[in-house]
C-alpha cells in the first residue's frame, strides 16, 4: 500500500509538471543563544479548546548556524536557513503539505508548452514587497520574478535549476520561463527557497555581502534583526496579500547543543524545537507540557565518497568501506526513537521508485571481505582519511560509529565536525574525502530529485554531486528520464540510474529520516509537512496558521 500511495503521489506531481496548467488557485524572556530528525502519525495539531487568538511571538530553536549572508536565497546553505527564508519569502508555487500537488502562490496559474520547455506563469496583481531601505513596499511585477529566478540560476551556490535557460517578463503580470531541456522537476525546483521573489533595489542597495542580513521578500513575516549564528527576529508583515498570521512575530534561536536545546524547551524558554532527535524524543513524549509531532520526510542520511580523491578513486576502496559498515547498527544506535529507519539506497523509502528488492544492490556487511579488497587495492595496512561531518548530534554519532567500524579494517578516520558554511566551502572547493552533511539530502517523491541529481555532472561540487560522478552517457539518461511523461519508462530508466549509483558506490546510504518537532502544548495551528521546514503561516486551504493559547 505504501508503494502504491507513493506511486500515486508521484503521478500527481509528474502530471502537474508536464501535462498543463494548475487548476487551483508569546512574549517572554529570551533564552541565551548558544555559540556553538518512518513512523506514521497524525500530522496535524491536536484540536485545541477555544478559537484561535491573535498575538504573541513564537520562539523557535534551530540547531545549525546561519551566517551573515545565508538568508539571501542564493547563499542559503541548509534547512536552518530555509526555516527563516520560507517565512519572509515566497515562490511562484508551493507544495501542498502532503507533497501531492503544486499550489498557486505568487503565480495564480501556469501553462506548459507541448515540448515541455516553456512555462508561462500569470502573476498575482496584489503582492507587495515588504518595506525596505531602498523601496517602499511597492507592487511585485513579472520583472521582479524574472530578476529573482535569473539571479538564483546564475548565482546560487548549489547550481539552482541547471537546465534553466532564462526567465522573461512578457507583460506586467506574465512571465515565461525557458528551459534548455524538458525536466519534470521544474515546478518542484521552483518551490526551493532559492526561488523566492526579492526586489533588485534592495540587493543593489545593500550589496550581495549585506543583503542576507537585511533580506526583503513578500511573505507573511519580515526579518527585522539578524545576528549571525545567534538569532533572527521577524515581525508580522502588515501588507501581506495572503492569510493574515495570528502571530505578531517569530524569533529563531541558534542552539547547536542538543542538551541545551532540550533544556530550553523543557523550561519554557522556547516554544518549538524543530530538531528533536535521539533520546530527547522520549523526553518530549514523557513531558505532559510538551507535544511531539513526528512523521516521514523525503530525506536521506548518508556518508558520501569523493571519487576524485586519490584514495577513494579506487572502487575497491569504496566497496571496502561500504562492506565494513553495518547500516542497521547505525540506525539502531542513532534512530532508536523513531527519527529514522534503515534505508540502503540513494532514494528515501517515500520515493515511488523504492523497492526492497533493490536493496540487494548495496554491498553486504562483510568486514573480512572488506580487508581483502583493501589488500587488492594496495592498502594491506589501511590508510588515514578525513570525514567531514556537520555539527548535529545524530550525524556526529553516526560518524563515530563509522569511525569505529572502519578501524576494524585498518582505516583510521579523523572526524572533523564543521559548520554548514565550512561544509559548503569544502564541497565547492572539492576538499572533502568522506563527508556527511547535517540534514542529509532532501527532495520530492520523484527519484529525479535524488539519484537523478546525484549522477548529474551539472551539479558537480554541490550538495547533490560532491562525490564527483561524471559520465556523458549517464547525463543523457538523467535528462531523458526527467523529461519523459511515460511513468513505466521513467521507472525503468531510474532503476538503471539507481543500479549505476550503487555499482559505482558513490556513498554509504543508511537511513530515511523522519521529522520530529517538540513543542509546548499551547502551540496550535501547525501542520507536519513532508519537508523539513515548519511553515508558520501557509496558503489559504492548507490549514497552517500557528497561534498560541
Amino acid at each position: 500500500m505504501k508503494k502504491l500511495f507513493a506511486l500515486f503521489l508521484s503521478g500527481t506531481l509528474v502530471l502537474s509538471a508536464l501535462s498543463g496548467c494548475s487548476s487551483s488557485s508569546s512574549s517572554t524572556s529570551n533564552p541565551t543563544p548558544a555559540t556553538t530528525t518512518p513512523t506514521s502519525v497524525d500530522t496535524s495539531a491536536p484540536v485545541p479548546a477555544g478559537e484561535p487568538v491573535y498575538g504573541g511571538t513564537l520562539r523557535i530553536a534551530i540547531n545549525r548556524s546561519i551566517n551573515a549572508k545565508a538568508l539571501d536565497p542564493i547563499f542559503a546553505d541548509g534547512t536552518a536557513c530555509d526555516q527563516v527564508v520560507n517565512q519572509y519569502g515566497e515562490t511562484l508555487v508551493q507544495l501542498s503539505p502532503d507533497g501531492s500537488e503544486y499550489l498557486p502562490c505568487i503565480a495564480t496559474d501556469w501553462t506548459i508548452s507541448d515540448d515541455g520547455m516553456t512555462y508561462t506563469f500569470t502573476i498575482r496583481d496584489d503582492v507587495h514587497f515588504q518595506v525596505g531601505e531602498y523601496q517602499d513596499g511597492r507592487l511585485l511585477t513579472a520583472e521582479d520574478v524574472a530578476y529573482s529566478l535569473n539571479r538564483a540560476h546564475e548565482k546560487a551556490w548549489w547550481n539552482y535549476i541547471p537546465y534553466f535557460e532564462y526567465a522573461e517578463a512578457i507583460d506586467e503580470h506574465t512571465v515565461a520561463c525557458h528551459l534548455e531541456y524538458a525536466n519534470a522537476l521544474f515546478l518542484y525546483d521552483l518551490t526551493s527557497p532559492s526561488g523566492v521573489m526579492i526586489p533588485q533595489e534592495e540587493v543593489d542597495g545593500w550589496g550581495e555581502e549585506e543583503f542576507g542580513s537585511h533580506p526583503i521578500g513578500t511573505g507573511p513575516f519580515k526579518v527585522v534583526e539578524h545576528v549571525p549564528d545567534q538569532y533572527t527576529k521577524l515581525e508580522k508583515n502588515p501588507n501581506y496579500w495572503g492569510v493574515e498570521p495570528y502571530l505578531d512575530g517569530l524569533t529563531y534561536y541558534i542552539i547547536v547543543d542538543e542538551a541545551q536545546n532540550m533544556n530550553a524547551l523543557s523550561t519554557g524558554e522556547i516554544d518549538v524545537s524543530v530538531n528533536i532527535a535521539g533520546d530527547y524524543i522520549k523526553q518530549v513524549k514523557d513531558n505532559s507540557n510538551l507535544v511531539l509531532a513526528q512523521g516521514p520526510q523525503n530525506r536521506i542520511a548518508f556518508c558520501g565518497y569523493n571519487m576524485s580523491d586519490p584514495i577513494l578513486s579506487d572502487k575497491r576502496v569504496r566497496d571496502a568501506i561500504s562492506m565494513a559498515v553495518d547500516r542497521n547498527q547505525i540506525v539502531s544506535a542513532v534512530y532508536a526513537n523513531g527519527d529514522g529507519i534503515a534505508c540502503s539506497l540513494p532514494i528515501p523509502v517515500t520515493c515511488w521508485l523504492y523497492d526492497e528488492s533493490l536493496e540487494s544492490l548495496a554491498p553486504a556487511y562483510d568486514p573480512e571481505g572488506a580487508k581483502k579488497l583493501l589488500e587488492e587495492a594496495g592498502y594491506p595496512n589501511g590508510f588515514d582519511i578525513v570525514l567531514s561531518v556537520g555539527q548535529s548530534d545524530a550525524y556526529v554519532r553516526a560518524a563515530t560509529i563509522i569511525q569505529a567500524m572502519l578501524s576494524q579494517i585498518g582505516v583510521n578516520v579523523e572526524i572533523q565536525s564543521i559548520t554548514p558554511t565550512e561544509m559548503t566551502d569544502r564541497l565547492l572547493n572539492n576538499t572533502v574525502q568522506l563527508f556527511m552533511r547535517d540534514g542529509g539530502q532532501g527532495g520530492s517523491t520523484d527519484p529525479a530529485s535524488f539519484v537523478g541529481n546525484f549522477l548529474d555532472s551539472s551539479k558537480l561540487h554541490t550538495n547533490y554531486n560532491a562525490w564527483c560522478y561524471e559520465d556523458p552517457e549517464t547525463d543523457e539518461l538523467v535528462r531523458k528520464a526527467a523529461a519523459s511523461t511515460n511513468q513505466e519508462e521513467r521507472i525503468e530508466m531510474y532503476q538503471e540510474l539507481l543500479k549505476e549509483a550503487m555499482d559505482t558506490d558513490i556513498g554509504l546510504f543508511y537511513a530515511t529520516l523522519n521529522t520530529s518537532w517538540g513543542m509546548q502544548n499551547n502551540v496550535h495551528g501547525y501542520v507536519l509537512e513532508t519537508g523539513a521546514v515548519m511553515r508558520v503561516c501557509g496558503l489559504e486551504g492548507t490549514g497552517i496558521n500557528i497561534w498560541l493559547s
